[in-house]
């Protein structure tokens, strides 16, 4: 009926192939004796998903139960769903609910002999990617509410998190997250280096100095794609905005398929923070989704700011900007800090760079994906400037300042990747010194760019204190001692 059907079809069978005539011992509701085998588990923890996003008020669901009949192999009416919403999925406590099957497919990825799927991701990533797919197909029968799609984020956020407190990963080739892919917030100078993809660093060695282009990786999936911004340091809020956004975009797309009308809806974003909190990196990674999901036939992303838009002649900034859309068109435009494009005093053509940018993203629409980036009062306040830029972005994604934890985790993965240690005392200092940071900073405080310089300047003292002693080896050379890593205060 829907693209969806193969892909629970395999799933179901990948879980007789993981484990043949498994059986539970079943749990509420059913008695205490009972035993259920692995597929009609699967069945019934996808029944009660299902139940738990619907939304009365904004559904088919005479279509709905024809999904759930033909794609889950059960016979259910429509009577019979809504007692089942009733009795299971009404009080459910999310926090406390784990799906038995996403249990027992942990189980078997943190076993010594744990197999992939074939996908390049673990059974209980492919697990959850179909939950997240049989939702959307699910909740597009009708129109999408606020209520539907943040349950099904919440939901799938639930099983994610399930997931990441077990080592699921360690049998994969390179020892990292879906091949190797280690990726943290804030490093936005070379993260295609940080992904392991270094043939992405440039597209041409003569593009201007202002103007960078990131071409997407050859062969990537959208489950390692996902994949990828769920292992990001923090920026909780910033992945559940963008999840849902996404599945915005699959259930637009998987209602043009079955022919139902599909809302207009706007994609340009705005992304506002102080520097080094992520934005440039989840703008690149976004850029990557997007073609996968068809909204952009290429995927590159052209960044520039406002010297790669504005010239200082009349005409020519016009050209300028209008060369830079030529070179986005079928990607992502990342404009950072664009409200030096509006902000500035006297004669000025970043109007005309604004003026033409609305035209291109007007006459190009269904290609050119445009992300605008700054500190968040002055984003508000460029937006607001013009009716043409508050009518095209309407979405505001706030990129938060690092906690103290989040910094001492991006301290740590400097340190593992540049084969540095620290003794006992180093170790005490940097997370007090960092905890420290992330509360008394000034105002646009610089998150993992300061760590980043801090970092830096460990290395540097540890190498002044090591360099004039008379036996230097492996351990004296990859260790920060507390001198190492103590600030002037």
């Amino acid at each position: 009926m829907t693209v969806i059907t193969k892909n629970i079809k395999q799933m179901i069978n990948y879980s007789f192939s993981y484990a043949d005539n498994v059986q539970f011992k079943a749990g509420s509701p059913y008695p205490t004796d009972a035993r259920i085998t692995l597929k009609n588990q699967l069945k019934d923890d996808l029944l009660v998903f299902l139940g738990y996003i619907f939304d009365e008020n904004s559904s088919d669901i005479a279509q709905q139960i024809r999904f759930l009949n033909e794609n889950l192999e059960i016979v259910i009416t429509e009577y019979n769903f809504k007692r089942f919403i009733n009795d299971r999925c009404n009080n459910l406590d999310l926090m406390n609910y784990v799906p038995r099957s996403l249990q027992y497919f942990v189980m078997d990825d943190t076993a010594p002999m744990s197999r992939r799927t074939g996908y390049g991701t673990s059974i209980s990533k492919y697990l959850v990617n179909t939950f997240n797919d049989v939702g959307c197909n699910f909740i597009a029968y009708g129109g999408i509410s606020d209520r539907e799609a943040d349950r099904l984020s919440d939901y799938i956020n639930m099983m994610n998190n399930y997931i990441n407190g077990f080592d699921i990963y360690k049998n994969t080739p390179s020892g990292g997250r879906l091949g190797g892919m280690t990726t943290y917030r804030g490093f936005e100078d070379n993260p295609t280096r940080l992904s392991g993809n270094p043939q992405n660093d440039s597209a041409e060695d003569d593009t201007p100095s202002n103007v960078k282009i990131q071409l997407p990786p050859k062969q990537e999936t959208l489950d390692q794609l996902l994949a990828e911004l769920d292992s990001l340091i923090g920026l909780d809020t910033v992945k559940k905005n963008l999840t849902n956004l996404i599945n915005l975009v699959k259930i637009k797309a998987m209602r043009e398929k079955l022919g139902l009308k599909t809302p207009s809806m706007s994609l340009h974003l705005v992304f506002s923070g102080n520097p080094g909190t992520g934005k440039t990196t989840v703008a690149r990674l976004l850029a990557r989704i997007y073609h996968q999901l068809g909204v952009v036939s290429k995927g590159q992303m052209i960044e520039v700011d406002r010297a790669g838009l504005v010239e200082g002649y009349v005409g020519q900034t016009a050209q300028k900007t209008a060369k830079v859309c030529d070179e986005a068109m079928g990607g992502v435009l990342f404009i950072d800090e664009a409200y030096t494009l509006t902000n500035a005093e006297g004669e000025d053509f970043g109007q005309e760079a604004v003026d033409t940018l609305l035209k291109r993203m007007e006459d190009n629409r269904q290609d050119l994906i445009v992300i605008v980036a700054g500190y968040t009062d002055e984003m508000k306040t460029f937006i607001n400037s013009n009716p043409g830029l508050k009518s095209r972005f309407n979405k505001f994604i706030e990129f938060p300042d690092y906690t103290g934890d989040e910094m001492i985790k991006i301290f740590d993965l400097m340190c593992v990747s540049q084969d540095y240690v620290m003794n006992k005392e180093a170790t005490e200092y940097v997370a007090a010194h960092l905890q420290k940071l992330a509360v008394d900073h000034e105002e646009h405080f610089a998150n993992a760019r300061e760590v980043r310089n801090y970092f830096e300047r460990c290395v540097e003292r540890q190498a002044t204190r090591i360099v004039s002693e008379p036996n230097i080896d492996a351990n004296s050379l990859t260790t920060f001692k507390l001198p190492d890593v103590e600030e002037d205060i």
